[in-house]
């Protein structure tokens, strides 16, 4: 018995369907603002490539649109908080269509030159993308689809070679792989095998990188660390409208503070604007908090919501033993919109620590990975970050910090006020975290080590990403000039798509 045509076409209708939502889920749980689902991403673009290889480039967009835009959705209430509703909108909607663009680039590339290599098309728009918003975007690289990785330890490792890009570019080879293995199964290409063949030697080259990377571990002189936030309630500025009212939040502080130094503790750091200063309580302050320092014979750095100036700033102040300011830091990048009352500053927070080079930068400071690769060119062994995190996000922008580290070859330190606290390595392997995001008072002790590695990001910075749009320019030029292109818009659903 035949079956009719429209019933053809409504099964194709619903495999699709089906496909899309699969791959949105995908992208849903996997690219969202925790590291649980990280594997998913690996996965999520396999249905709409495969799919974009049987459907015509219209459709295969619009595939890739919905897709994409189920994915994005995890983000959406996340991005209201941040940047507010027309913004949010604006976003969720253009990432999904660079994507589907993307996507249908990438498989026309794959159809026209009909080689193995055409495997890299995929990744390598994937990776051209991010490097211009990392490059571009006046809000960093937090959309980057590696961060949802920072816990796979065997891969964050390439990021000291390319960067976190290079994650992105191994993310997005897979499933790029599989589809085109799909394709050349089908259709018995003879390159299958080259394919299969260049891919074994990518995935064993980066896990051999990682090993040995891994491996290089010599011991490492280090100190004794606190991380102190108090409770939330205790940082807004209704709290310290009066200097009685900072004088009793200092004095919680240093409540705090004292058990730590007892215990060895040589420096402690608190979170991002814990203090207000103002013109009438600015030398109090001051005065306070070098004396917490001088009175437990450690390093305290603190950051401050410093109203004292024509131009407000948000700094992190470091004070020695000796109760001596040896950096006054002023944050470089501010949250569009939060931070419009701050004036941003110009310049790296650098001191010294038992001898050693250290550094010390802010919360958002950390989603740009070109300028903090300036603090791996200044070759410090740890840089301490005051954060202060959107609770729904303290996972997220914790690894991100994380994977700065991993980059330029130093260990991390950060306090969040409503978020994580932590202490890194330069692996990227988190040695000690507790969590804030509740908005309750947390301490975090442990051990950090003074180590720098000298990276091949920190010397050579964002190589691979101009790299991979060299590589894109060129793939997208030959479909230009190659004649089967003409075709590629009749292509015509065959094995069931």
């Amino acid at each position: 018995m035949t079956v009719p045509e429209w019933v053809k076409d409504t099964r194709r209708n619903v495999y699709l369907g089906l496909m899309v939502l699969l791959s949105g889920l995908g992208w849903y749980w996997g690219n969202g603002l925790t590291g649980d689902y990280w594997y998913l991403t690996w996965l999520a673009p396999i249905p709409i490539l495969i799919a974009s290889l049987y459907r015509s480039p219209k459709t295969s967009f619009w595939l890739a649109f919905a897709a994409y835009f189920i994915g994005r959705l995890s983000w959406f209430a996340y991005l209201e908080t941040v940047v507010s509703f027309l913004p949010a909108v604006l976003i969720t909607l253009a990432l999904p269509y660079v994507f589907a663009r993307i996507i249908v680039y990438s498989s026309t590339i794959m159809l026209t030159l009909d080689a193995w290599y055409t495997v890299l098309a995929y990744p390598v728009l994937m990776t051209s993308f991010e490097c211009l918003v990392v490059t571009l975007s006046p809000d960093g690289s937090a959309t980057s689809m590696a961060y949802p990785q920072a816990n796979v330890l065997p891969l964050i490792q390439i990021a000291s070679l390319t960067g976190i890009l290079g994650i992105t570019f191994l993310v997005s080879f897979f499933p790029s792989f599989f589809a085109l293995c799909w394709l050349a199964y089908q259709q018995k290409k003879s390159w299958l095998a080259k394919l299969v063949s260049a891919a074994i030697l990518l995935f064993s080259a980066s896990f051999f990188f990682s090993i040995h990377r891994l491996s290089n571990q010599s011991p490492k002189s280090g100190i004794k660390v606190g991380l102190l936030t108090l409770a939330e309630k205790k940082h807004h500025k209704n709290h310290q409208t009066s200097s009685q009212q900072v004088k009793s939040v200092i004095h919680e502080y240093a409540q705090a503070i004292a058990p730590l130094a007892r215990q060895g503790t040589a420096l402690v750091l608190l979170p991002e604007t814990a203090l207000w200063l103002t013109p009438q309580n600015h030398q109090t302050v001051v005065s306070l908090l070098k004396n917490i320092a001088l009175q437990n014979h450690l390093q305290l750095v603190v950051g401050l919501a410093n109203y004292s100036h024509a131009h407000a700033r948000n700094t992190a102040l470091v004070i020695n033993p000796n109760g001596t300011v040896v950096a006054d830091y002023i944050k470089n990048h501010l949250v569009s919109g939060f931070e419009r009352q701050f004036t941003p500053g110009h310049q790296v927070g650098l001191f010294p620590l038992a001898g050693y080079k250290t550094g010390v930068a802010i919360c958002k400071d950390l989603d740009f990975p070109g300028y903090i690769r300036e603090y791996g060119r200044e070759k410090i062994t740890i840089l301490f970050v005051p954060a202060n995190d959107f609770r729904v996000d303290d996972w997220l922008h914790s690894r991100m910090a994380i994977l700065r580290g991993v980059e330029n070859g130093f260990s991390v330190v950060r306090t969040a006020r409503q978020g994580r606290l932590t202490i890194s390595d330069h692996f990227g392997r988190v040695l000690y975290e507790a969590n804030s995001s509740g908005g309750n008072k947390t301490l975090l002790v442990g051990n950090v080590s003074f180590v720098h590695e000298e990276t091949q990001y920190a010397r050579l910075g964002n190589w691979f990403g101009l790299l991979n749009l060299l590589v894109g320019a060129y793939f997208l030029w030959l479909i230009r000039v190659k004649k089967p292109f003409v075709t590629l818009a009749n292509r015509q659903p065959s094995n069931g798509w």
